[in-house]
């Protein structure tokens, strides 16, 4: 042992409520041997990791972890109530103990009596590690024991309600999840006006305005108490639709909770949303990420003008006139750091009237068309965690990390569902990749135009990659041109029949407004 020792205190605990192996009960044990006379040492910190399994690796336990990589030169001896409070895993203990030696530490369990700096005390570590993965082994299996039957009643083994549930007590005991009806309606009221085209602020916004009480005030009024008035955000909203749970997904710390065949567990069999069609609208949001803004666009066009000359983006703005009146402006964002030459700039009134045309009139018969997500990015990423944990499950078996029949079991099942469920993921997505890319709204471009604001007609340009090009001709009048790319795509794929008007199938436009209008060199 090191004379004099800088100790660290390492606590460990599961549940925060085991009286036997307590905070306080590991911490008293280890004061005790540390100042103790035949240790005469200082404990110069305690790495508390406090509602942590034994499974979770030690170097990555958000207590104990940072001591190994951070303050590795502030210590000398890491001590311990018991070994299992290190790691319950006999392959994490062997590369604690693996570290500690090629760094000149040294490992104690104070109530076990184990010094590994001793051969003797090495070889007891090794044999109470084992048995203590063994036990691991068996807490798992009566946890997943009791998880199995509470998920085959369908009872919910959460918290607080997640958002659209209510909680219906089983006469048997438990909990089950049902839909809340009016907060089920209003979710589907949220994911219609998202995918028309809605802001989650300016969905927010309506909420507040219509003074619908938030989830967390409706489950407070629910029960009888006094609402907190707190009012609907953009993040609330984006943050409910982005929740596996309204997909019926049970989530823990944020991470999807799976079974042990690695499927991810259910927690009612009426979720607000169909799984497939959640992840066709979460992959739809986040590739939306650069269309929609966090607020309002003051202008419809704003974020969405390009100018010619440098490629720049144009934002509106305005200028008051000697008269006092107030004209609106598109004007090249590069205009303040002079890195465009001409900069663009043209009345707003007459760029968002050049638009209205290209939708009314270019566009305006043709049928809104649709990409169809087919969730495959949603499966590839199912698969490729597929994929990745039967690698896993396969290498730990070839190198012996499976020792106990419960632990083989345990394998064999895992690594049959995830094969199966590998080889459906691969199947969805050849069927995805082989079905049409594009559906019909029933909507034309007129009639999908009219009913939108301003700030839905830019959300709706950019989800469509319609182009907007400002630009000066040699006679300094303001060219406009319009063009949507897509549609070429969409009758190559689809076989959508064209007019004879528009039989390059690239719709382009261009509108020139006379010099008088604006100045861009003056």
């Amino acid at each position: 042992m090191i004379s004099n020792p800088r100790v660290l205190g390492a606590v460990r605990l599961s549940i925060l409520k085991d009286d036997t192996t307590s905070p306080e009960k590991q911490r008293h044990a280890v004061e005790h041997w540390a100042t103790g006379p035949a240790v005469d040492g200082r404990v110069v910190g305690w790495a508390e990791d406090l509602d942590v399994s034994g499974a979770m690796h030690p170097f990555k336990r958000p207590g104990l972890g940072p001591w190994f990589s951070e303050r590795a030169d502030d210590w000398d001896v890491l001590a311990v109530w018991k070994l299992d409070r290190l790691s319950r895993k006999a392959g994490h203990f062997a590369e604690v103990f693996e570290w500690c030696q090629k760094n000149g530490k040294a490992i104690v369990s104070v109530t076990e009596g184990i010094d590994m700096s001793t051969p003797m005390g090495k070889m007891f570590a090794q044999i109470i590690a084992a048995f203590a993965e063994g036990e691991l082994d068996t807490i798992r299996a009566r946890a997943l024991s009791g998880s199995a039957a509470r998920k085959a009643k369908g009872v919910w083994i959460g918290g607080v309600e997640p958002y659209g549930y209510h909680f219906d007590r089983q006469e048997d005991g438990g909990k089950k999840l049902v839909q809340d009806e009016t907060y089920a309606e209003l979710f589907r009221e949220i994911t219609t006006r998202l995918r028309g085209d809605w802001t989650a602020y300016k969905i927010a916004h309506d909420l507040n305005k219509r003074g619908v009480p938030t989830w967390r005030d409706h489950l407070r009024i629910t029960k009888g108490e006094e609402p907190r008035g707190i009012s609907w955000t953009a993040n609330a909203i984006r943050a409910i639709i982005m929740n596996p749970t309204v997909a019926g997904i049970y989530t823990h710390k944020g991470e999807n909770v799976v079974d042990e065949n690695g499927e991810n567990v259910r927690i009612t069999d009426r979720p607000l949303m169909d799984f497939t069609e959640w992840s066709e609208l979460v992959a739809t949001l986040k590739s939306d990420r650069q269309v929609r803004r966090a607020t309002p666009s003051r202008s419809m066009l704003g974020g969405v003008a390009v100018c010619k000359n440098c490629g720049g983006r144009m934002s509106s703005n305005k200028k008051i006139k000697s008269s006092g009146r107030v004209h609106h402006y598109y004007s090249c964002n590069n205009v303040n750091m002079g890195t465009c030459p001409y900069p663009s700039r043209i009345r707003r009134e007459h760029l968002d009237q050049a638009v209205d045309q290209f939708v009314n009139v270019t566009l305006g018969p043709l049928p809104v068309m649709e990409r169809v997500k087919n969730s495959i990015s949603q499966a590839k990423i199912e698969l490729a965690e597929s994929e990745a944990t039967l690698d896993r499950l396969e290498t730990d078996y070839r190198a012996g990390r499976y020792k106990s029949d419960v632990q083989i079991e345990r394998y064999w099942t895992q690594h049959e569902s995830q094969s199966v469920k590998v080889e459906r993921l691969r199947n969805e997505i050849k069927s995805a990749e082989a079905a049409p890319a594009w559906r019909e709204t029933g909507r034309t471009y007129t009639e999908e135009w009219a009913a939108k604001d301003d700030e839905q007609k830019r959300v709706f340009l950019q989800r469509h990659g319609i182009t907007v090009t400002v630009g000066i001709a040699e006679d300094e009048s303001r060219r406009v041109t319009c063009k949507m790319p897509e549609l070429a795509e969409i009758a190559e794929e689809t076989g959508l029949q064209i007019p004879e008007g528009y039989l390059w199938k690239e719709p382009v436009s261009e509108y020139s407004f006379p010099a008088r209008v604006a100045s861009a060199r003056k």
